[in-house]
């Protein structure tokens, strides 16, 4: 649905998962403060951050179910490395007419017995095991970089639930830093659109780093272009994950690098297997 500053009386009834419910007016909130940063940007000639904010935008919005969003964040985009302001202007005046229409549907949560089915069903999809699932996942320590906070909080959401520890860092540099200390995480995951130090840099450090190589690096990221999806890999990426993040592909793929991680542990410790 196309929604012009001319149609606010039109309402779009979105379905929100309930356990993210309580985001959604925050994340509402944020994107209208974003407007007035791309015209203050705008205005500076500053089409760079436009086009940041424009990107993360279209990850974020299908989180909620909010594909619209997506779509404006996706043609803003295009404009900003245009640099085209009235179409700039154009695509503000859309988003906040989208933005002021959403009337949240929430389903039905499910009961205790299907959520535990759901959880069994998972596991067995990703390839784990349920009881060896447990035992990979007893102590892992997830490291999040992200500089959008939503995105962060939105993830880390859905990774609690599932028994890890979640640490949230808000920039690449910081991360680095961070992997001077011990310990060090069970995995990472990485966006890769941040200010300053971008994603692949960050990971090409890791990677090349004695210390860190082993631990597995999921790259998350809003690009579908097949170049940058081989840029990820290039930089030594174990995996990359498209925004939006979908709760049941992040813990199956979480699970999957978590799993193959400590056998890979387990074989160097003790050494490549005897043939009789």
């Amino acid at each position: 649905m196309d929604i012009v500053a001319g149609e606010r009386h039109n309402r779009i009834r979105i379905d929100v998962e309930p356990e993210l419910r309580d985001l959604v007016p925050v994340y509402i909130a944020n994107r209208l403060r974003d407007v007035e940063m791309v015209r203050a940007a705008v205005e500076g000639g500053d089409f760079e951050s436009v086009g940041r904010i424009a990107h993360n935008m279209q990850g974020s919005g299908g989180s909620f179910g909010f594909d619209d969003l997506t779509a404006v964040g996706v043609e803003l985009e295009r404009a900003a490395q245009d640099r085209n302001r009235s179409e700039i202007a154009r695509l503000l005046l859309r988003l906040e007419a989208y933005l002021s229409s959403i009337d949240l549907v929430v389903p039905e949560p499910d009961n205790a017995a299907a959520g535990a089915g759901r959880l069994a069903m998972d596991a067995t999809a990703a390839g784990v095991p349920v009881g060896e699932r447990e035992q990979t996942d007893a102590d892992a320590e997830i490291l999040l970089v992200d500089d959008q906070e939503m995105n962060a909080v939105i993830m880390r959401r859905y990774l609690v639930r599932e028994g890890y520890e979640v640490r949230w860092l808000p920039s690449g540099s910081e991360a680095l830093t961070a992997l001077e200390g011990r310990p060090l995480p069970s995995l990472i995951l990485l966006d890769v659109i941040m200010a300053g130090m971008n994603g692949f840099e960050v990971c090409r450090r890791i990677k090349s780093s004695s210390v860190t190589c082993a631990i597995p690096v999921m790259l998350v990221t809003s690009f579908d272009r097949r170049s940058e999806i081989l840029q990820g890999w290039a930089a030594g990426a174990d995996d990359v994950l498209s925004k939006p993040v979908r709760r049941d592909e992040l813990v199956k793929r979480v699970r999957w690098l978590l799993l193959h991680s400590r056998k890979a542990g387990r074989q160097e410790a003790g050494g490549p297997p005897s043939r009789a």
